[in-house]
């Protein structure tokens, strides 16, 4: 268990923020006899899914909805799977349209800049298609 100056600390986050989202609801923290709060394993992993949506554009209550859709032990709202589905699309959508324009800056990269960014982009790539892969079989 953390208090909220090592969870800030250890994510690269203000205490601000946690402040934030535990008043929103993100963060569930247990209080301990003298009022503190302390931050369990499971809010680093809720902490980890909000910065990973947060490089997505997705906004805070999307994010919300999404990880309480995860960690829900209710059975499969279908539609609220169809709808973060959809999300999936639309952002796969902005990251073509990006794609496009940064494909001619990309072609002035020199054969070394361009082999860096290929493996870099290529094991974000190969983790997004699994993930897809064991989504949908």
């Amino acid at each position: 268990m953390y208090r909220i100056g090592e969870l800030a600390r250890i994510m690269g986050i203000s205490k601000r923020t946690i402040d934030y989202y535990t008043q929103i609801g993100l963060l569930n923290p247990v209080r301990t006899d003298s009022n503190y709060r302390l931050y369990g394993e499971d809010c680093i992993k809720i902490l980890e899914m909000v910065e990973h949506y947060k490089t997505l554009n997705m906004p805070l209550e999307e994010i919300k909805s999404s990880i309480k859709m995860l960690n829900s032990d209710n059975g499969i709202d279908k539609v609220k799977v169809e709808k973060h589905c959809e999300q999936i699309a639309i952002l796969m959508g902005h990251l073509k349209e990006e794609i496009k324009v940064i494909e001619p800056i990309l072609q002035k990269l020199n054969q070394t800049e361009k082999e860096m960014l290929v493996n870099k982009l290529s094991s974000q790539g190969v983790i997004l298609a699994q993930t897809l892969l064991l989504l949908f079989d």
